[in-house]
């Protein structure tokens, strides 16, 4: 009796995790801004060029001139297919016990996923369906080597920014899943994937960077391209290299709105992503070597790495907490008694506060939404305003 009743509320839970999931996307899947809407063009007309490699395949779906309803469905498409592998490398770590689905739940019900799920259009949506889906190959195997590696090389040339992304943490999944044995064999196996994501990005800087003469070009192209307006902003990237980026946010930490995006949005997203990080060193606290600590917090905060060339606080701040709850999954996957050990981690107080906390607070909607507006802690502005 006392089994049945057991798997009867695994499965429950099972299923309170589906749905809310289901519900974080019908509530936060929302049109793409203009920016993804227009980069998601970008193709190799020209010659290699960052951030091409969807547009060229998108090419094949709508030809010469990219229409609006297109690439809405290209980018429904993409946050699906993101999502979905998501989802199902928690049902392979997580749906296996109760305090597992208790940290499932956190994870769907946090405004750092509903924040994620609200990237409609950009291409990290596509770089968490091809880290999610390496993850789920053995890592013992040579199948999990080639498969990390192989995300890293694709997601590169997707989007440049899968190097601070998840590269250190699908090194991290490869390592601890081998044993984390501090060996030269081990390291230099676990190290493959960033050797690829080095390689590319020489590849993409030396031979995809775009020249100031060949810019005005480009923009011609695809505006003409696209059977909607293009976003000037999406358009002023092409040409623009690190340094240019580096100089860029110089002057953006001086505005106001940037500022506001890192007190409102920022503060938030780095007490969850701090708060990941505690989670993972009180579970790997005696079991796991220093090396494999500072490995893991080390891919928590990669994301972050982002703040000093773009100015997305967001995205960076929700992906940092999305990968303290990857590197989790990686532990629990590695440690036989992983459910007894969470358990005394998360506690049934703890993890109600941290639920119902995280319901109270929402981030800047990076695509069409403004439900943030009315959420803490941007609902202060119209507090202060009204009164």
């Amino acid at each position: 009796m006392v089994t049945n009743t057991h798997s009867a509320n695994l499965l429950w839970l099972k299923r309170l995790v589906i749905l809310i999931f289901g519900l974080a996307i019908l509530q936060n899947l929302l049109p793409p801004n203009g920016f993804s809407g227009t980069v998601l063009i970008f193709d190799y007309e020209f010659g290699l060029m960052r951030r091409g490699l969807i547009g060229e395949l998108g090419n094949f779906y709508w030809g010469d001139t990219a229409s609006a309803a297109e690439v809405l469905a290209v980018s429904a498409i993409m946050s699906l297919f993101g999502l979905v592998c998501l989802l199902a490398l928690m049902g392979m770590r997580l749906f296996s016990g109760q305090t597992t689905l208790w940290l499932a739940l956190l994870l769907v019900t946090s405004f750092a996923f509903k924040a994620i799920v609200g990237f409609t259009g950009y291409m990290d949506m596509i770089l968490i369906g091809l880290t999610a889906l390496a993850a789920m190959t053995p890592a013992q195997r040579l199948i999990g080597i080639v498969a990390r590696t192989l995300a890293v090389i694709v997601g590169m040339f997707c989007h440049e920014i899968m190097l601070a992304y998840f590269t250190v943490f699908l090194c991290v999944d490869l390592w601890i899943g081998r044993g984390h044995r501090i060996t030269l064999r081990e390291v230099s196996l676990a190290s493959v994937p960033m050797i690829g994501a080095l390689a590319v990005f020489v590849v993409l800087q030396v031979f995809g960077h775009v020249s100031a003469s060949d810019v005005p070009q480009i923009v011609d192209y695809v505006n003409q391209k696209a059977a909607f307006t293009a976003d000037t902003e999406a358009t002023d990237v092409i040409g623009r290299s690190v340094r240019d980026n580096l100089a860029l946010m110089a002057q953006k930490r001086g505005e106001m709105g940037y500022r506001s995006w890192l007190i409102f949005d920022g503060i938030p997203l780095a007490i969850m992503m701090l708060w990941m990080i505690w989670l993972n060193l009180r579970f790997m606290a005696a079991r796991f070597n220093g090396l494999a600590q500072f490995m893991v917090v080390a891919a928590i905060l990669a994301p972050q790495s982002l703040n000093l060339i773009a100015f997305d606080v967001v995205r960076f701040g929700a992906i940092s907490v999305l990968v303290g709850f990857l590197t989790l999954m990686t532990l629990i996957r590695a440690d036989d008694e992983a459910e007894q050990r969470l358990k005394e981690i998360l506690t049934l107080p703890v993890f109600v506060v941290v639920l119902v906390l995280n319901q109270q607070f929402m981030v800047t909607q990076i695509n069409t939404g403004l439900a943030h507006l009315y959420e803490l802690p941007w609902v202060l502005l119209e507090q202060l305003t009204w009164f």
